[in-house]
């Protein structure tokens, strides 16, 4: 197997699992007054998510991180 090339997406059941973890994340992170733009991600694969005045343009696995961030560390 050949690390360099490998790619998560083609795992069975792990886009789906992202999707889903996202759109949980961010239910969450609307307390925290941060808003993601879930259908972006699904549909053209990169996420925006509104948080501290700024916008971010994540792909799936960093959109994932970013959140669970957001949802450790709220800023003040």
């Amino acid at each position: 197997m050949d690390l360099l090339k490998f790619e998560l997406k083609v795992i069975p059941g792990y886009e789906s699992w992202l999707e889903e973890q996202i759109r949980q994340l961010s239910v969450e992170v609307l307390e925290i007054q941060a808003l993601t733009c879930t259908a972006c991600g699904e549909i053209s694969g990169t996420y925006i998510i509104d948080y501290d005045g700024q916008t971010f343009r994540l792909p799936g696995e960093e959109a994932y991180a970013f959140l669970r961030f957001i949802v450790r560390h709220p800023s003040p």
